[in-house]
């Protein structure tokens, strides 16, 4: 094991080039998802570009790919490397869609372009790169020669930006009956293993007044009409103060749950007309043991003292997570990103969501957070750090022999 550790970190760099090659297609490649769990579809083929990009160099590398998904427009692409009878197996998973560019920007999103040790475009670090990191290990332990002795599973999914709770991408896969005993979802940044995640409730809350023409008799003597937008800015006043009770998580310490209403407002079409409607959006980040029903009571309890019509309707939700911070794949990853890093990443459980709940609540094991560092996530300018990517890659590596090889 010593010298196959030893060539390891050279042949990721032999491969490197073409792995950065491999990170700009994806990027250039187009699968920007700006869909809600509710409306997104399943015969919109969003990330198939890139889907197909990935499924090509799975098959060159002879790990025998499968589109696997609910239509053949949405699909997941799937490949297995190693034992397949093997007492032991790992699952690397991640997303292909990206989301949406800012409309307003003039930088080319889907750039690609290297500018010293940056790789630029949206998705770049959310999460392409690690989808190449993961290709790319098992490419160097190939080179290798290395034989497992477990199977690894390379699951490259869809609709995880439309809130991380579509029943294409994961969630999917586990339906149709493929486990494993860990897996790890390569999400930014290599200060942090991510052994567990918050949780989300979204919601809708409708206000409906009566609409009447600003100019006649009846508004003016207040015999017809009720403002929606008012009776909204009741409601809004109303929930300020919501509190949300929680236990202490071991992995989240000095966390709490977050209620922030609204985040979107609208109401009115006219200047002169009283609005009949306001609509307002709610999002909610949650600890272990909160759910949307906890959460919706509270806020029905406000709402009904304040002698409005509303109704309050449900977008999302996504519970939070966590692991033991013992689990044998947290501890492997963590002592192999310290001898390729120089340093250890600190356990701990993250703020934003991911597919990791999915496979938790199968008895999987899941790292939701471990892979390459960059910048502006989300945000125009994103970008992966290209010498970090270099370094993921070896991590992974590494973790995939160590987990796998009796």
């Amino acid at each position: 094991m010593k010298n196959l550790f030893n060539n390891l970190g050279k042949v990721v760099e032999e491969n490197f080039s073409d792995q950065v090659d491999l990170v700009t297609r994806l990027v250039k490649a187009k699968s920007s998802n700006p869909y809600t769990p509710k409306d997104s579809p399943k015969d919109v083929g969003i990330e198939k570009e890139v889907a197909e990009i990935l499924y090509e160099e799975l098959e060159r590398l002879k790990l025998d790919p499968q589109r696997k998904g609910v239509s053949q427009e949405r699909y997941n692409v799937v490949a297995s490397w190693g034992n397949k009878r093997g007492r032991k197996s790992l699952i690397l998973n991640g997303h292909m869609d990206t989301i949406m560019p800012n409309d307003k920007s003039v930088v080319n999103p889907y750039s690609g372009l290297v500018r010293g040790q940056k790789l630029y475009g949206l998705g770049a670090l959310d999460m392409k790169a690690s989808l190449s990191a993961y290709i790319y290990a098992v490419k160097a332990l190939q080179d290798l020669g290395v034989e497992l002795d477990g199977k690894l599973m390379l699951w490259f999914v869809v609709d995880e930006e439309s809130g991380a709770c579509s029943r294409y991408g994961t969630k999917y896969l586990l339906e149709q009956g493929l486990r494993g005993k860990a897996a790890i979802i390569g999400k930014p940044g290599t200060k942090t293993i991510g052994i567990g995640h918050r949780g989300g409730y979204r919601f809708k809350l409708s206000v409906e007044g009566e609409s009447v023409h600003t100019g006649v008799w009846a508004w003016e003597r207040k015999e017809k009409g009720r403002n929606a937008a008012v009776d909204m800015a009741k409601a809004i006043q109303a929930l300020q103060d919501l509190e949300i009770p929680y236990k202490p998580a071991k992995n989240f310490v000095g966390r709490k749950p977050v209620f922030t209403f609204p985040t979107i407002l609208a109401s009115g079409h006219a200047i002169n007309v009283v609005p009949e409607l306001a609509e307002a959006y709610g999002d909610v980040r949650l600890m272990p043991g909160n759910s949307d029903v906890q959460v919706k009571i509270l806020m029905v309890e406000k709402l009904q003292k304040l002698g409005i019509k509303f109704k309050v309707e449900d977008l999302l939700f996504v519970p939070a997570m966590e692991i033991d911070a013992k689990e044998e794949i947290v501890d492997l990853l963590r002592t192999e990103a310290g001898e390729v890093l120089g340093r250890e990443p600190v356990t701990r459980g993250v703020g934003p969501w991911n597919d990791a709940w999915m496979l938790v609540q199968r008895d999987i094991p899941t790292v939701c957070g471990f892979g390459p560092d960059g910048g502006n996530e989300h945000g125009e300018d994103e970008y992966v750090d290209l010498k970090s990517l270099q370094k993921v890659t070896e991590v992974y590596a590494r973790v995939i022999v160590k987990y796998l090889k009796n």
